[in-house]
C-alpha cells in the first residue's frame, strides 16, 4: 500500500485537529435552524445566535493550539528561507520569545479573571443566559499556556533539526 493511500485513510478519521471544522458545522446547523424557525414558522430562537458565538469562540481559541501543533503559524517565509542557518536560528528564538511572551501573558493575566468566572458560574446575561464566560475564559488561559509549551517544543525541534543539518 502506498503512503498516499494510508495518509488518505488517516485523514478520513476524526481527530482533535479536525475539531474546529466540526465546530463550524454546529454553527451552520444552528444558523440553518434559526433561519427556518424564524422565516418559515415565525418562531425565532433565543439560543441560536449565542450558540454560534460560543462555538465560534471555542473554534477560534483552539485554532491557535492547532496552528502551533503543526508549526504552521504565519511568518514571512521568503526572508526566512533566504536567511543563512545561523540567522534562521536567531529568528526562531526571537519568534519563540514573542509567542511565549504573548501566550504566557494571556495565561498569567487571564487566570484570575478566568478563575472568578469559573467559580461564580459567570453567564452571558442574555435571554438564553448560557455559561459562555465561565467556560471560554478558562479555555483561553489553558490554550494560551498550551501554545507557549508548543512554541518551546517547536523551537527545540527546529534547533535540533538545524544542528543535524549542519553536521551532515
Amino acid at each position: 500500500m502506498s503512503n498516499d493511500t494510508s495518509r488518505h485513510r488517516d485523514d478520513d478519521r476524526f481527530s482533535w485537529d479536525s475539531l474546529p471544522a466540526w465546530l463550524f458545522m454546529v454553527v451552520i446547523g444552528a444558523t440553518t435552524y434559526e433561519v427556518v424557525a424564524r422565516y418559515f414558522f415565525h418562531s425565532p430562537t433565543i439560543w441560536a445566535n449565542e450558540l454560534s458565538l460560543y462555538v465560534c469562540a471555542i473554534a477560534y481559541i483552539y485554532a491557535g493550539v492547532y496552528v502551533m501543533r503543526r508549526d504552521a503559524h504565519l511568518r514571512i517565509s521568503i526572508l526566512y528561507d533566504l536567511a543563512p542557518p545561523r540567522l534562521k536560528r536567531c529568528l526562531d528564538i526571537i519568534q519563540c520569545l514573542f509567542i511565549v511572551g504573548f501566550s504566557l501573558a494571556i495565561g498569567v493575566f487571564g487566570a484570575p479573571e478566568a478563575w472568578q468566572a469559573f467559580i461564580h458560574t459567570e453567564r452571558f446575561g442574555t435571554a438564553w443566559n448560557a455559561p459562555i464566560p465561565m467556560t471560554i475564559k478558562p479555555l483561553l488561559v489553558l490554550c494560551g499556556l498550551a501554545m507557549a509549551a508548543l512554541a518551546i517544543a517547536n523551537l527545540r525541534r527546529r534547533l535540533r533539526d538545524s544542528n543535524q543539518e549542519e553536521r551532515s
